[in-house]
């Protein structure tokens, strides 16, 4: 049997076998190209990002080198505005005198508040920590909440607890705050 003979042979007694084998490798073929196309785009698309952020990171170190890393977005100028808005140590007293003013349009009362101030290291501000607690129902403690959180006082609530009770069908609520705010350690 000669060369034709066979290849006649294999292609008329498996015709669609021999079709279907052929679409299978040009499948294989065109898949195997698209991940190579989509692989290469994606690798350059990766490369060009990489040299981006590279050149972004040799930039600050030149901006730190140059400057000291003052420069540095605007870092300087934001620190400056902050110690602005800080208020003096004499602040104490009306940012007090808010809370109550908090408390009194809240419709509740403040027993008495306790602080201790600590000075915030490597810098020129004094912390003070208040503790104090505040007792009315759930939407009047709610309402003080805030009050304090829409304070434009710069501070930290650092721990609340709840604690609730019924007094003659109504909902009682005890809210213990700590919180710190802060103020410059110079004087005003």
């Amino acid at each position: 049997m000669s060369r034709e003979q066979l290849i006649q042979t294999l292609w008329g007694d498996n015709r669609g076998k021999v079709i279907l084998l052929l679409i299978i490798i040009l499948l294989i073929g065109a898949v195997q190209l698209w991940r190579g196309v989509w692989v290469e785009t994606k690798l350059e698309s990766s490369h060009r990002e990489l040299q981006k952020v590279q050149a972004d990171l040799d930039s600050i170190q030149q901006r730190i080198a140059d400057g000291g890393g003052a420069q540095i977005s605007g870092v300087a100028e934001d620190l400056e505005y902050f110690y602005k808005i800080v208020p003096s140590r004499s602040g104490l007293g009306s940012f007090i005198g808010r809370l109550y003013s908090y408390a009194k349009a809240a419709e509740i009362d403040i027993d008495r508040i306790s602080y201790t101030a600590k000075p915030v290291k490597e810098t020129s501000l004094l912390g003070y920590q208040l503790v104090f607690t505040v007792t009315g129902s759930y939407a009047q403690v709610k309402k003080f909440i805030h009050q304090l959180e829409n304070s434009p006082s710069l501070l930290i609530l650092d721990k609340i607890s709840l604690a609730g009770n019924r007094q003659a069908d109504e909902e009682i609520v005890n809210l213990q705050i700590q919180l710190q705010t802060f103020f410059k350690a110079a004087g005003p």
